[in-house]
């Protein structure tokens, strides 16, 4: 009888996990070819991902991209936000390269340029923006001010492995190849074929 119940669980499993993706792909294309937003061949999507395009800027994904927005279908949180693009500016892009796996990834550009490299696979809950949003000192200017000089490109190279609850700050620059251990929070230059992790990540060690 077990044998026979797993067998039927696992189907229904299935067949959830399909309907779901094609529901979540037939909307996202939808969505996206209202906002003007690129989405390549073969991009497939579970859950509700958040799409906001400023007028004027870019927002393109390649080929073969997998977007995971729906807590069913991650595998390792519990604790989970769906996938958002947001662009708030004529300046600001996000290009995701062919390949690429994001879960319940969250990317804010501002004014400038967010890319990540092909068949690079995000992990759950990772943040990633070009931008602190407000300035940093004096205390009473944060709510003003918002500090437009010092947003800065992002650029994760290829095959990288971003571990879950990352943060990927404004200026940060990931080699191809690295991983970057969960909770890390990048904020500068990791070289390519490394693990880095921490606050800030720093390189652990050497990549064969």
């Amino acid at each position: 009888m077990s044998t026979i119940t797993d067998c039927i669980c696992r189907y229904l499993n299935w067949f959830q996990g399909k309907s779901a993706s094609v529901t979540g792909t037939a909307l996202l294309r939808l969505k996206a070819r209202c906002l003007g937003i690129e989405l390549g061949e073969g991009v497939r999507c579970w859950g509700k991902v958040h799409l906001s395009r400023h007028s004027g800027s870019r927002i393109e994904i390649g080929n073969n991209v997998s977007v995971v927005s729906s807590s069913q279908r991650c595998t390792s949180s519990s604790i989970y936000a769906p996938t958002k693009f947001k662009t708030l500016s004529r300046q600001a892009s996000i290009v995701v390269d062919d390949g690429v796996g994001l879960n319940g990834t969250s990317i804010t550009a501002r004014t400038k340029s967010i890319k990540i490299g092909a068949e690079t696979m995000v992990a759950p809950n990772v943040v990633i923006m070009d931008s602190d949003f407000h300035v940093l000192w004096p205390p009473e200017g944060r709510v003003l001010h918002p500090a437009f000089e010092t947003d800065a490109d992002v650029l994760i190279g290829k095959n990288v492995w971003i571990g879950s609850g990352s943060m990927i700050l404004k200026g940060s620059r990931v080699g191809d190849n690295s991983v970057i251990a969960a909770g890390s929070v990048v904020t500068g230059d990791i070289p390519a074929n490394v693990l880095a992790g921490g606050v800030p990540a720093r390189v652990i060690r050497s990549l064969p």
